[in-house]
């Protein structure tokens, strides 16, 4: 059997980041209200975001987030230092988070099936 290659290089290690960008945010957002900055220094937790997230992307997402009422935000105005703009969990969006696990596990499933089909083949 021929001895696996090192995966650094492998195409499978650029998966486009921000598709899991969305779901990431709902799941951070689902026990109340964060900033930007808080939303950002999470995501690392989930796995899905190696290092930092990049900051453009996070927040286009929050903005298109905005527009379809998954999350609503306001300033915050109380600290020292400059507003900073605070997001929150609509109902909306609670919903849509039901939706993304509907999907997230269909997508599972898939690959498990897919995951078993290449470990006849390969192993």
């Amino acid at each position: 059997m021929p001895e696996r290659q090192s995966h650094h290089n492998c195409s499978c290690n650029r998966e486009r980041r921000q598709r899991w960008v969305e779901p990431s945010i709902l799941y951070t957002l689902w026990n109340g209200p964060k900033h930007g900055y808080e939303i950002m220094s999470a995501l690392p937790e989930l796995g899905f975001v190696q290092g930092t997230a990049d900051p453009g992307a996070i927040y286009r997402t929050l903005r298109a987030m905005e527009e379809h009422n998954f999350v609503k935000s306001e300033w915050d105005t109380s600290g020292s230092g400059p507003a900073k703009r605070t997001y929150t969990l609509t109902e909306e969006g609670r919903e849509h988070m039901s939706c993304w696990l509907d999907a997230l596990k269909q997508r599972r499933d898939a690959l498990d099936s897919f995951i078993r089909r290449v470990e006849k083949i390969t192993l």
